[in-house]
């Protein structure tokens, strides 16, 4: 370890530890003060007294919601649409990125193709031809309505472009020396090489479609297809989490009020990206730097 750091680094290093450490713990407090008024009674939820931690615990709030037919259906809807849009943008992103990433000598109309996707970054037709688009394809109110219309990520076509450039050439040659061609090429050498920056692509294609609420909220009707989302933000402006329709609910609707509901449906929401993002994390700083060296 090098002892004569100066103190300039020194301080910078202290900035820069201490500013971290508040990001984190401005992240996390949101979520902790979540978590407790999920577990907290109604009363001290009503009356203000819940900030970090739950006062008068009590599990009824996860107990209505895991009684809630409609939560679980938006649910499971929300992980088959992740999983469908990932593998659709990761195929199309892979597709798109490996013939960009060649050479001109071999792919003569590169540059223009590159500027025809980045001029779709800045510039698109707006909601209203959005919307038209879809309905008249027809996929209005199925799956696909969510999962079509963003299946070519811009951005992530450019990350993995620059990620394939940077790896040697004499490879690629060497395959096509040996009689590879590029389907062969791509699948064989090029995608085992780009475990960092497909991890990373993953991670922003499965939160994109977690998140996304709005999509769900005008291309579908039906309510057994709403992600989960999208129903959790018509819960929470609606303010109608705890209703009284069912009799075998009514006793634990006494000791739970709409906040504790809202926040266990959200913290349960919360539990698949926790539990994917530790796998991936790892990947993302290897693959966000190398995707985003200029190529």
């Amino acid at each position: 370890m090098n002892r004569n750091i100066g103190i300039g680094r020194r301080i910078f290093v202290i900035v820069n530890y201490i500013f971290c450490i508040s990001v984190a713990i401005v992240c996390i407090l949101p979520v902790m003060h979540l978590l407790a008024v999920s577990l907290s009674s109604k009363n001290e939820v009503v009356s203000g007294r819940v900030a970090f931690w739950p006062v008068a615990f009590t599990l009824d709030s996860y107990r209505y919601v895991l009684q809630d037919a409609q939560y679980f259906l938006s649910f499971f809807m929300s992980i088959k649409r992740a999983a469908l849009g990932w593998f659709v943008q990761m195929v199309m992103t892979v597709l798109a990125a490996y013939p960009l990433s060649l050479r001109k000598n071999v792919f003569p109309a590169r540059q223009i193709f590159i500027w025809y996707f980045v001029v779709t970054m800045f510039f698109s037709g707006g909601l209203v031809p959005n919307y038209l688009v879809v309905e008249s394809t027809g996929i209005n109110d199925t799956i696909w309505a969510l999962v079509l219309p963003s299946a070519v990520p811009i951005f992530n076509i450019i990350l993995m472009k620059n990620f394939i450039k940077e790896l040697p050439d004499s490879l690629m040659e060497s395959a096509f020396i040996d009689g590879a061609n590029h389907f062969t090429t791509l699948f064989r050498i090029v995608i085992p090489l780009c475990k960092a920056a497909i991890a990373t692509i993953s991670l922003f294609s499965i939160l994109y479609h977690w998140n996304a609420w709005f999509d769900g909220m005008i291309y579908i009707k039906n309510m057994a297809l709403k992600p989960l989302q999208t129903y959790l933000r018509s819960v929470i402006i609606a303010d109608s989490s705890v209703s009284d329709e069912s009799e075998a609910l009514e006793e634990i609707m006494k000791n739970i009020s709409p906040d504790s509901v809202s926040g266990a449906k959200i913290f349960f929401a919360l539990i698949p990206i926790m539990c994917i993002y530790p796998f991936l994390q790892k990947y993302f700083t290897k693959g966000i730097v190398m995707g985003s060296v200029k190529g």
